[in-house]
């Protein structure tokens, strides 16, 4: 069942504690969203400052362990590689991911982003005798794709902040959702994958959007 916006502009609960009045965790993702705090490469204290300009409350809940980190910065850098521009791990995504644990998500959310990690992990040591960490990127994205295959969503929603608000988004989902989050809201993400399309522009009445070279909605 999707959860309507209605239900998430109230204000809900941070971690262990609540959110400030008037502050919903809607309204510290639109806040980063709208990039108004771009890291040149996120690290766990630019993050976290962040969220705090955003309007998360203080950090409440102990960080990911270096093994959970291992495997989240991973992960992420198999969602958003290195190419011709820097990948995930680069940007500094994993930190910035785990800012969200620590300081954003919910107790549930917490608990099922840890036991997504580890299932992964424990994945890759059945199939390929080594953790999710010490995997080749091949190994790792044929993971992740399995995950995929097997995390059905029946939000539908083309909104990445409804997605990633979804208490029933599948753990594939979320953590796909918050690598994209924290790689576009970085400065490298922001100014070397982003385009910037003037509005108002030229009008055209009738076009094919099959034709278009690149999506809209992530």
């Amino acid at each position: 069942m999707k959860i309507s916006n209605m239900e998430f502009t109230k204000t809900v609960g941070f971690a262990s504690g609540a959110a400030p009045v008037g502050v919903s965790r809607r309204d510290v993702l639109a806040a980063l969203l709208a990039g108004g705090a771009l890291a040149v490469t996120w690290s766990a204290p630019a993050a976290a400052a962040a969220l705090k300009k955003a309007g998360a409350p203080a950090t409440l809940r102990p960080a990911l362990s270096t093994d959970e980190m291992a495997v989240l910065s991973a992960a992420a850098q198999v969602v958003v590689p290195t190419t011709d521009t820097p990948g995930a791990k680069e940007a500094g995504v994993p930190q910035f991911i785990g800012a969200l644990f620590t300081g954003w998500m919910t107790d549930d959310e917490a608990a099922l982003f840890r036991k997504g990690l580890s299932g992964l992990d424990d994945s890759a040591r059945q199939l390929y005798q080594r953790g999710f960490a010490a995997c080749t990127a091949e190994q790792g994205a044929e993971l992740l794709q399995a995950l995929r295959v097997a995390s059905p969503y029946g939000g539908h929603t083309f909104s990445l902040t409804d997605r990633i608000l979804d208490p029933k988004a599948p753990f594939y989902l979320r953590l796909r959702d918050l690598v994209v989050l924290g790689y576009f809201t970085s400065e490298v993400g922001s100014n070397q994958e982003l385009r910037y399309i003037p509005v108002p522009g030229k009008f055209e009445s009738n076009v094919d959007i099959k034709t278009w070279p690149y999506q809209v909605v992530i």
